[in-house]
């Protein structure tokens, strides 16, 4: 109820200083639609998606990996910044892969001419999904990443 009474006065006072000054009743509807996404997007009881667990909750949930690929220093606590290597898959950011769906690893730079962007690790599996893994802004060390991918198949 309250929420309603609120919106219902920001409404109206939008179309108050709309009236006036159009560039307020632009900004204050953008901040209206802003906190309606923000309050349908949050969901306390909403499980953490695969990408953002953390690596104690994926070895929890898959065991003790044979090995595990650092892609991210910064990031070597999440999914995001590993590849846990098993003995029959591989899980990369949180996603279980099976090392005989994996038809080839390699890897290239996702920079444009207008913006720079970071060397991704390209997992190739046989139903033609490729996976894109960034692995920092260093060719070397991706081509290392790759090669260590390679070695676990």
């Amino acid at each position: 109820m309250k929420r309603n009474i609120f919106l219902g006065a920001i409404a109206i006072a939008a179309a108050v200083a709309g009236f006036f000054i159009p560039a307020v009743f632009v900004l204050l509807i953008a901040a209206i639609i802003n906190l309606i996404q923000r309050r349908r997007g949050t969901d306390v009881n909403e499980a953490p998606k695969p990408s953002e667990m953390t690596v104690d909750e994926l070895t929890a949930q898959y065991g003790e990996p044979e090995d595990v690929i650092l892609l991210n220093a910064v990031r070597a606590n999440e999914a995001l910044g590993v590849i846990l290597a098993y003995k029959d898959f591989l899980v990369v950011e949180g996603r279980r892969i099976d090392k005989s769906d994996i038809t080839d690893v390699t890897f290239n730079n996702s920079g444009t001419p207008y913006a720079p962007g970071e060397y991704q690790v390209i997992i190739a599996t046989s139903t033609q999904d490729y996976l894109h893994v960034n692995a920092g802004y260093d060719a070397a060390w991706t081509k290392d990443v790759a090669e260590e991918i390679k070695k676990n198949l």
